[in-house]
């Protein structure tokens, strides 16, 4: 039975959850990049069904004074949702825990929304729910490939026969979530005789891509790539953080595949970028994103002046930013920062700050 690391990103339909920036409003067309609460790359037909719904900004209800427990409850609420993005989010953020996750899961692997079953099939996998494995056989079924792959991936990880070689077709899909989450499957299942398979994927811009949508795919299939063993697109990762400033979302996904991928060559830009040092002078959102990715490689290069200033924000994308920078850092100091933002106003900001509690108690138990 195979291990993986918590921290990896939930691809919600073609993106992590770790941390989540591209969002489209229709078919062909981007929307305003913004945080891993607020947008992602959908991959149903219907793309306005992932997006927050404005029936959900109700705040979650904040009852337990134990912190921890506190942000169980909030995501339990979150996995229970209007909102699909919300409940994909909140599965996503109950890693660290085990029944509440188990509970959230099996919900998730009939919600009717393929992005919620994506995060939830891979969830299994992840977290070696494989008591639960005998529920994904419908999923091969799966209208979704994104979903299917997904399936597969939980099933090889528990040690189940499951043929891997849809994989490949996948790759090639002209849906650019199926593609990009392929790639990422087989990355995760970490055989490098793949690579040749993704490489296939890589640069095949599908008319029917938005030509933004197609760089962003190209770049998570490179992380992919790099993942497997294969560093030549390591370059090209590296090269997205100076994007232009029309292209934020390349900038802002760059910054933490370079954290994911642990590639300290990068920690300056980064560094220049949150602290607006730099010749770019980027806004506070896409700062506080380069902010949470020396967190994870740097800590003691994060500008703890920009992110506690921003805490009390008038955008919510920016106060969750300020939640994914704290629990980038795993300190519990900073838990009564992160106890003001579990009772924002916000829900999607309550998400962001629960997954960072419970992200510093994970680091704090680690030995």
């Amino acid at each position: 039975m195979k291990s993986h690391s918590l921290h990896m990103p939930i691809l919600v339909s073609a993106l992590l959850l770790t941390t989540c920036f591209i969002g489209c409003s229709s078919e062909g067309k981007t929307a305003k990049w913004s945080s891993r609460g607020e947008s992602i790359v959908p991959t149903t037909n219907d793309p306005a069904s992932l997006s927050p719904m404005a029936t959900d900004r109700k705040p979650l209800s904040v009852q337990n004074t134990d912190l921890r427990l506190a942000a169980v409850e909030v995501l339990g609420q979150a996995s229970n949702s209007e909102d699909a993005l919300m409940r994909a989010n909140a599965i996503e953020a109950l890693q660290p825990t085990t029944e509440p996750l188990r509970e959230a899961v099996l919900r998730g692997l009939v919600d009717p929304n393929e992005g919620v079953r994506f995060v939830a099939a891979m969830s299994i996998g992840r977290r070696n729910l494989c008591g639960v494995s005998h529920l994904l056989g419908p999923l091969l079924e799966d209208r979704s490939r994104s979903v299917r792959a997904a399936a597969i991936y939980a099933l090889e990880s528990c040690g189940e026969q499951v043929d891997i070689n849809p994989l490949a077709g996948f790759i090639v899909s002209e849906r650019a979530a199926d593609r990009a989450n392929a790639a990422m499957v087989l990355a995760e299942l970490g055989n490098s005789t793949a690579i040749p398979v993704v490489r296939n994927g890589l640069g095949r811009g599908f008319e029917s891509f938005d030509p933004a949508r197609s760089r962003t795919i190209d770049l998570l299939m490179a992380e992919s790539l790099v993942r497997l063993g294969d560093r030549r697109e390591l370059e090209a990762i590296r090269a997205a953080l100076f994007a232009p400033p029309e292209h934020s979302e390349m900038t802002a996904l760059a910054c933490q595949m370079l954290a994911r991928l642990q590639d300290r060559t990068a920690v300056p830009n980064m560094h220049d970028l949150a602290t607006g040092s730099g010749p770019r002078k980027a806004g506070p959102e896409l700062r506080l994103v380069a902010a949470t990715a020396l967190a994870e490689m740097q800590p003691d290069l994060v500008p703890m002046d920009l992110v506690i200033s921003q805490l009390a924000s008038e955008q919510p994308g920016v106060r969750i930013q300020v939640a994914n920078v704290l629990g980038g850092l795993g300190n519990p100091a900073y838990e009564p920062q992160l106890a003001i933002l579990l009772k924002d106003q916000d829900p999607h900001v309550q998400v962001a700050a629960a997954a960072a509690i419970l992200k510093i108690g994970q680091n704090a138990a680690a030995p």
